[in-house]
C-alpha cells in the first residue's frame, strides 16, 4: 500500500492510498477535505501500470484522482 496526498485544481485537499490489483492495475481510494472539513470519498482504478516506473504510477493515480473529483465538483 502506498500513501499520497495533494490538492486538486479546484482547491480540495486529499489523502489517498493505492495498491497493486489484478489485471495489470492499481486501485486507489481518496478522502477529500475543503478548509479541513470532510467533503467526500472516491475510489478508482488505473490500468496498464506494469510498463511504468513507480513515480509514473503515482502520477497516474494523482491524475485519475484529479479528473474524477474536479469533473464532479
Amino acid at each position: 500500500m502506498h500513501d499520497l496526498s495533494g490538492i486538486t485544481s479546484n482547491g480540495f485537499d486529499y489523502t489517498a492510498q493505492y495498491d497493486a490489483a489484478a489485471l495489470d492495475s492499481v486501485i486507489w481510494a481518496a478522502t477529500f477535505r475543503k478548509s479541513g472539513i470532510y467533503r467526500g470519498v472516491r475510489h478508482g482504478r488505473v490500468f496498464d501500470v506494469s510498463k511504468r516506473q513507480s513515480p509514473d504510477v503515482k502520477l497516474a493515480v494523482m491524475e485519475d484522482i484529479e479528473e474524477i473529483w474536479v469533473n464532479e465538483h
